[in-house]
């Protein structure tokens, strides 16, 4: 009898412990306690899937925590639903998504459950406004910055600079993608202030009306109709897009600035001084520190003394590559590229001081996420 009532004190002092510390029943059994955090990234595979589930698979043990990784439908609302459902019921307490489609039934799940959810890489364009007050949304870290004001300014000063005079826009629908449109205005003026002093041979030619790309290559067409290009700004992803037409049509000759980034050998081949791709660009994965910190605050009942009376969206830092150095850089000592932790820009224990349990600040968390370039890269 005296072996039965010991082991019942100790179930419910174990219990006791699992409630104190903010975690589940499931959170404390079966992985000597660590907490669940679900994670449902846009895609299966990939550079970056890799590098995230490298740098968060390094943070486990320091953080007390274990992901829990699945993927998203980019078209099926019920379909995200049933995904949450389901890391709800693995004993997630933590879920961090890569889009905000089904986001209403989404949060709705958690407040149930009492499971906290946060964004990364996502600007939750279509619900922030909706769950912002909500308690159980921690915030989203932005895929590089919410407005595309800077980039479209940025791109302009290089074609200025550069010498380039008949330039060709690209773009993806405003529908998906409404930050784009502000990279081609803002674009668009810069160009128009550098004509207004320019001689009337150096004055820049934009095309007229930008081409809009509804998630389809480039048709070879667009060549023939824009037949004089020397340059292209490409805000979509260019280098899955433009440049495979480009070279179908043997246009590599024509300059190529866009976003996105590419493993292909034969593509990179063709980037750098007097090749025909000019720019490259991709987010962190380190970002997601973000969502992880705020989640594991939460969880824990640790809020920082400066968190915002609202969930926030937050811009984040990305790597741009604008040359044959900076891309050499980016393979040799980006975890992006590597997929090695130890290329990561944190450490655990950099993670690990963030929180708000170990002094750390809301103002530091933001900082962090903004402060990784190419030219931090370079300092590493």
């Amino acid at each position: 009898m005296r072996k039965f009532f010991k082991k019942v004190l100790l179930f419910v002092t174990v219990m006791a412990l699992c409630v104190g510390i903010g975690t589940s029943m499931v959170a404390c059994g079966g992985d000597g306690g660590k907490v669940l955090i679900g994670v449902g990234l846009y895609q299966d595979a990939g550079p970056a899937v890799t590098a995230t589930k490298a740098f968060l698979g390094g943070l486990e043990d320091e953080l007390n925590c274990k992901f829990e990784y699945t993927t998203l439908s980019q078209t099926d609302e019920a379909a995200n639903k049933t995904t949450v459902q389901t890391l709800i019921s693995k004993g997630c307490k933590g879920i961090i998504l890569t889009m905000d489609l089904g986001m209403s039934s989404i949060i709705a799940e958690c407040e149930k459950a009492g499971v906290y959810i946060g964004g990364y890489l996502s600007d939750y364009e279509t619900t922030l406004d909706s769950i912002k007050d909500n308690d159980n949304f921690v915030g989203t870290v932005v895929d590089g910055a919410y407005r595309g004001t800077a980039w479209g300014e940025h791109i302009a000063a290089r074609v200025i600079a550069e010498g380039y005079k008949n330039i060709g826009m690209i773009k993806f629908p405003a529908f998906a993608f409404p930050h784009q449109n502000e990279m081609d205005t803002a674009f668009r003026a810069k160009i128009a202030e550098y004509n207004e002093t320019a001689a009337d041979g150096d004055k820049i030619t934009v095309q007229a009306t930008t081409t809009e790309l509804n998630f389809s290559t480039l048709e070879a067409s667009y060549f023939s109709e824009n037949p004089d290009l020397d340059a292209i700004f490409a805000m979509c992803a260019g280098v899955d897009f433009v440049y495979p037409t480009m070279v179908s049509a043997g246009k590599t000759g024509i300059k190529l600035y866009t976003a996105g980034f590419t493993t292909s050998e034969s593509t990179l081949a063709d980037f750098g001084e007097g090749k025909c791709i000019q720019e490259l660009v991709f987010s962190n994965v380190e970002a997601i520190t973000y969502p992880v910190v705020m989640l594991l605050n939460k969880i824990s009942g640790n809020e920082f003394a400066d968190n915002p009376a609202q969930a926030e969206r937050v811009d984040s830092s990305q790597i741009i590559i604008e040359n044959s150095a900076d891309l050499e850089l980016v393979r040799t000592k980006s975890i992006y590229c590597t997929g090695k932790l130890e290329d990561a820009f944190l450490s655990a224990a950099d993670v690990k001081a963030l929180l708000a349990e170990n002094g750390g600040t809301y103002a530091k968390l933001v900082e962090t996420v903004q402060s990784m370039t190419i030219d931090d890269l370079a300092a590493l």
